[in-house]
């Protein structure tokens, strides 16, 4: 058993050695010198003209329009014939960085078991399978649901189900009002997953029509979302998913131990950052009918013993680190790598910036947060609202019309020291072994995308960096606190825990590293209370989705220890919510792309896929794109001897 834990450590070596016992652990002994060319100038005050039409020559629609659902849109097809059984043999074995949360309500809190990730309980839509990084189409006919109708003025949707799906366990067969408890218990207050912070901004009460046929409401002040169909669909982000209204309100002893879905796999037994066990439903099954017998997952935090794992032949699937993975698939004749997800950018967040005043979906003011805490103890953080500032002159132009007020310039140079000092290509072929290029922004827009500027590069300068600390009577050995969290796949620390010594070795800072676990320090995102930098990501995406969601008031749910001014807000990401037209969107997110880089809010470091390492005794695995990098698809997996 892998307990939680939350330790501190002080970073004290250089970059070097923490590539030198990179390698080590690799099994080489070979020393790695990186040599680095350093730009001597920089201007960090930046003229970026954000009212110029921007013209795109590539555009990838993620809209309900581009998949036939948007206002007034009817979608139904035939249901496929369900998969008949087959032959089931053999346990795969996986590991994941932790088993968090409770098994008993869907979708609440946040756990693995959300989703179709593990094949346990499934989302109401399904995607025909694409080549990663490719989403595929949304496709009824392998979903639970047959169909739906959008109301014209796109207020509701109401979904035709999908009949004879059966729950896990001799729950009895899906319907309307199983359907309908799941979401609305999923959007009751009080619930932590963080898709529900993302969907409850749109999305209101469920009704029961007939015993198949639901209805999902959509909030008057807020609007269908242009991507709902990817929201409610097994490619996004652990979405939420269907379970038995039955088994949970009537307390039923089996389901306060375990997830009750449809998938093609149910839950036997789990333990809480330990293992869970699934065995494959015999079948028929609507959608998949695996061909092995059991699943066995294992939480595992730590690399070392995940690298040791594998060589030994105990895990068939594991998640390891870039500088890691090539040395233990080397080390196992026939085993591979896996790339899963359309890929994330790895940033540090500069905590505590909550610049919203007004929550508009929720009616509520909100300013001040507990986390805006401005003085010296924590210079990267500024108040637009504080006595001096002029916040229509912070927010209607990128960069303001006149001076930034003292306290906001302050904080946002302190940001821009932090980003110049960190050597991007530096991590990318030490730490993630050249698999994690430099990254630059927030929005996920990459240099030869047809969107990027040049305005939003970041020099490694750590000449430019120490200046700027200087002007600001930055003391030598001022120390602060980061936060690095140990025990998600997602969020490497060596990345975040090599950028940081950066600032150690190029600044002078004296850097606490936080390495409590997510869901330890979950909640100081969610209420808001988080003050210090934090290593977090965020998925690329298309072009045209509306950026901006994690740096807002959103219904609980995740954040990035942010929220953008109300008038920023209004220009991108919620006018994205409501806009039709996939051009206007892209124009919007540049803007967005424009304040993020001025004002440094975020500081990125590299772009990263997921990457999970392949027994040789699994011959055929086909995961679909999933925007995090999850592994999932287990159903298809095909073992060998």
């Amino acid at each position: 058993m892998y307990p939680k834990y939350a330790r501190r450590i002080v970073l004290g070596l250089s970059v070097m050695m923490l590539a030198v016992i990179g390698f080590a652990a690799c099994g080489s002994t070979e020393t790695i010198i990186q040599t680095v060319e350093v730009i001597k100038e920089v201007e960090v005050v930046r003229t970026v003209e954000v009212e110029k039409i921007v013209e795109v020559e590539t555009i990838v629609t993620a809209t309900a329009e581009a998949y036939g659902a948007g206002p007034g849109a009817r979608t139904f097809v035939q249901p496929r014939a369900a998969v008949q059984p087959r032959q089931q043999t053999g346990t795969l074995i996986i590991e994941v960085p932790r088993i968090s949360g409770r098994f008993d309500l869907t979708s609440s809190p946040f756990d693995g078991l959300t989703s179709d990730n593990w094949g346990v309980v499934d989302p109401l839509i399904f995607a025909d399978p694409a080549e990663i990084p490719k989403r595929g189409a949304f496709n009824p006919a392998i979903s639970l649901v047959n169909g739906w109708t959008v109301s014209s003025d796109g207020s509701s949707v109401i979904f035709d189900l999908r009949k004879g799906v059966e729950f896990h366990h001799g729950f009895g067969e899906m319907t309307a009002e199983d359907v309908a408890w799941s979401f609305n218990e999923a959007l009751r207050d009080g619930n932590t997953n963080p898709r529900t912070g993302f969907v409850g901004e749109w999305m209101g009460e469920w009704e029961v029509i007939a015993s198949h046929t639901v209805k999902m409401n959509i909030k008057s002040n807020a609007g269908l979302s242009p991507v709902w169909l990817l929201e409610l669909s097994n490619t996004w982000r652990t979405t939420l998913a269907v379970t038995s209204k039955k088994a949970n309100v009537e307390n039923d002893p089996l389901a306060s131990k375990v997830k009750i879905g449809t998938g093609p796999f149910q839950m036997d037994d789990g333990a809480v950052d330990d293992f869970v066990d699934l065995s494959a439903v015999a079948g028929p099954h609507y959608r998949s009918v695996p061909s092995i017998e059991f699943i066995k997952i294992i939480a595992m935090p730590d690399a070392q013993v995940k690298v040791a794992a594998f060589k030994a032949g105990e895990i068939d699937i594991v998640n390891i680190p870039a500088q890691f993975i090539d040395g233990a698939v080397d080390a196992v004749p026939g085993a591979r790598i896996q790339v899963l997800g359309e890929g994330a950018t790895l940033h540090l967040y500069a905590g505590g910036n909550f610049w919203q005043q007004e929550d508009i979906i929720n009616d509520v003011t909100i300013y001040p947060r507990e986390g805006l805490k401005v003085g010296p103890e924590r210079p990267w953080i500024g108040d637009p609202y504080a006595a001096g500032c002029d916040p229509d002159n912070l927010f209607n132009t990128v960069p303001p019309a006149k001076p930034a007020c003292e306290n906001m310039e302050s904080a946002r140079l302190f940001r821009w020291a932090l980003a110049m000092a960190i050597d991007r290509d530096a991590i990318n072929d030490i730490i993630g072994l050249g698999r994690t290029p430099p990254a630059y922004t927030f929005t996920g827009f990459r240099d030869g995308d047809p969107e990027w500027k040049d305005d939003w590069f970041i020099p490694y300068d750590p000449d430019a960096a120490r200046k700027i600390l200087k002007d600001l009577n930055i003391p030598d050995g001022f120390k602060m606190t980061t936060w690095i969290t140990s025990d998600s796949s997602a969020l490497p620390p060596d990345i975040a825990e090599s950028a940081v010594q950066f600032w150690v070795d190029e600044l002078g800072l004296e850097v606490e590293v936080e390495a409590t676990n997510y869901n330890g320090r979950r909640p100081t995102l969610i209420g808001r209370t988080i003050d210090i930098p934090f290593h977090h990501h965020m998925n690329a995406g298309y072009a045209d989705e509306p950026k901006g969601r994690l740096v807002s008031a959103g219904k609980g749910g995740a954040n990035r220890g942010m929220e953008l001014p109300n008038p920023i807000l209004e220009r991108t990401y919620w006018a994205n919510l409501a806009e039709l037209d996939a051009v206007k969107r892209i124009q919007n997110n540049i803007f967005l792309e424009d304040y993020m880089s001025y004002w440094m809010l975020n500081i990125p470091m590299v772009f990263q896929n997921g990457l999970v390492a392949v027994s040789p005794r699994v011959k055929e695995w086909s995961p679909y794109t999933e925007t995090f990098g999850n592994a999932n698809s287990y159903d298809t997996v095909v073992l060998g001897n």
